[in-house]
Order: C-alpha cells, then sequence, then structure tokens
C-alpha cells in the first residue's frame, strides 16, 4: 500500500471518530436536561442542600446512647503480695530449706472491656471488667537449713540458692466494677465538644490467682478505684479513648496444706515454718497469712462504640 494510501484511510478513521463530538457541540444547548429524576429549578437544590445541612454531624455526648469500648494497656502489679519469715522455701531426700519469704508481682498485659449508658451529657454509669496475665518472682533471705536425718542440728549459715530453688511463675487477676464517669466540662452545658475529659471512679471485685506451692486457692478481695482520662469522638459511632485508673485492695491468701509432694505422691511436704519461740526452733504448720494492700496504677487505651 502506497503512502498517500495510508495517509487517506487515516484521515478517514479520524474524521469518524470527530464527527460525533462535533455534532455534539453543535447540538443547541436549550435541548440538554440533567434532571432527569428531580426535574430542574431552584426548588430541588434547595432540598439537597437541606438533606446536606441535615447530616453534618455535631461532636457530642449524646444522652441516652449506649456505650461500648475494650481497651488494652498495662496493671502495676510490681508490689509484695504475700509474704511471711521462716517458712520452707525447699525441700529435696537430703535437707529441709527456709527462710524469710516474699513474692512480688510484676507490671501485667491489663485488657478491660465496658459497657455503659449515658443518663445525661455529663453522667455515664459503666459496667467494667478485665483480667491481667503476668508473672510473679519469690525472694528468700535469713535462709536455714537442716538435715533429714532424725536428731540433725540447723545450719543458719545462709545456704546458697540454686537456680530453681525459688518460685518465678504466672499470675492471673481479674476484676469486675460498677462505675460512674463524669464529663465535668458538661455539667453547664449540652455535652458538645469533640474532646471530652472525665473522671471516674467506682466499687467491685478483684481476684488472684497464683500459680505457687504456698497457697491453696484465688483470692478474692473489694476494689476501690478510681482515676481519670479523655475521650476523642472521632466520628458519630467511634471514639478514642486513654484513661488511667488506680485500683486499691487488700488481699489476702490462703496458706496450702502441701507445700510439695515427692515419690509420685508418697511423700507429702506441709507448708510449715521455723520460728524461734524463746531460744527454741519451733516446726509448726502455716495457719494464715498477713494480709496485704496493694495500689495498682492501671493505664488503658482502647476503641468506644455508641449506639
Amino acid at each position: 500500500m502506497s503512502f498517500k494510501s495510508v495517509v487517506a484511510l487515516f484521515i478517514m478513521a479520524f474524521a469518524l471518530v470527530c464527527f460525533p463530538v462535533f455534532a455534539q457541540e453543535e447540538a443547541p444547548q436549550e435541548e440538554q436536561d440533567f434532571q432527569l429524576l428531580r426535574g430542574s429549578g431552584h426548588a430541588d437544590r434547595d432540598l439537597e442542600i437541606s438533606d446536606e445541612e441535615e447530616e453534618v454531624w455535631t461532636p457530642a455526648v449524646q444522652k441516652g446512647s449506649v456505650e461500648v469500648s475494650i481497651s488494652m494497656g498495662t496493671l502495676g502489679l510490681s508490689k509484695t503480695l504475700l509474704e511471711h519469715d521462716q517458712i520452707i522455701y525447699k525441700y529435696d531426700d537430703e535437707a529441709t530449706y527456709w527462710g524469710d519469704v516474699k513474692l512480688d508481682g510484676a507490671g501485667a498485659f491489663n485488657p478491660v472491656m465496658r459497657i455503659g449508658y449515658n443518663f445525661s451529657p455529663w453522667l455515664c454509669v459503666e459496667a467494667i471488667g478485665g483480667f491481667s496475665f503476668s508473672e510473679y518472682k519469690s525472694s528468700a533471705v535469713n535462709r536455714s537449713r537442716r538435715s533429714n536425718e532424725p536428731g540433725s542440728g540447723v545450719d543458719f549459715a545462709e545456704p546458697a540458692l540454686g537456680e530453681f530453688d525459688l518460685e518465678t511463675r504466672s499470675l492471673l487477676t481479674a476484676n469486675v466494677s460498677v462505675n460512674a464517669v463524669v464529663y465535668f466540662l458538661n455539667l453547664d452545658g449540652d455535652g458538645a465538644g469533640r474532646f471530652q475529659p472525665y473522671a471516674t471512679g467506682g466499687l467491685g471485685n478483684m481476684w488472684y490467682s497464683m500459680n505457687s506451692n504456698y497457697v491453696e486457692d484465688t483470692a478474692s478481695s473489694l476494689d476501690l478505684n478510681f482515676g481519670g482520662g479523655v475521650r476523642l469522638l472521632a466520628d458519630k459511632n467511634i471514639s478514642i479513648r486513654l484513661e488511667a485508673v488506680y485500683h486499691i485492695n487488700t488481699v489476702e491468701f490462703t496458706p496450702s496444706y502441701y507445700f510439695k509432694e515427692l515419690n509420685e505422691g508418697t511423700t507429702q511436704v506441709p507448708t510449715d515454718e521455723f520460728p524461734i519461740i524463746g531460744e527454741t526452733l519451733t516446726q509448726r504448720r502455716v495457719e494464715e497469712y498477713s494480709s496485704q494492700t496493694l495500689g495498682s496504677l492501671g493505664i488503658s487505651l482502647g476503641l468506644q462504640g455508641s449506639f
């Protein structure tokens, strides 16, 4: 095919493509009507503007709304959970060991869930449930040792600690409470505002479960908590919530009857203490532990839904 034939075909194709465009541009403007569904005129445009205005959301704490939130955070359990003087900490086939023993907790991972109801723009009542996972470590000072042979004397020379002589195990907690949440900036207003600082406080219960040879079962205690936070209203249904709450409770564990079982359960070692009464070393079963008052700070960050 010659060069002239190619040019002619190109011109014809270009004309076929461009002709409809030119035809549309030359069509009378008054025949165009884009109001296919609503018709034409200012009334429809005013209606559209009105609808858009109704959809505008004003950030506010709404009376009568239900609030559900889940948060992740930490609970400061770096406290002494249990301590007892001159209590057994090790037993083997050769000797019995005892000393002043302490069990100390550590910072815990602490998920928390809340469900509440807004009685007004400034007051919400919440039911709260949370739990935590961590470890505790034990220590023993003023240690002594005595051979298991009948008539053996006591070695008060601080026997060395072996790698596995002291407990380092899991600690679980669970808590429930009913709290009041007060948005104090809304006491005289309508609850409007994207940032909503608040104070909170309530009463509930805390359970402590230690995987320890020293304790029989889970310890339970009344729990008083108070603190505050800030809530950021991201949109109509979702908020971001940052909170710090201080827990105060008094925990007392029940001593286990047996500290250890050996030889497939045929040898049962009681949870004994070895106080010196007068000038005599006395071996006797531990009847109770002293209570410990704990103060734990919980810090959490989470999402909250409003319905």
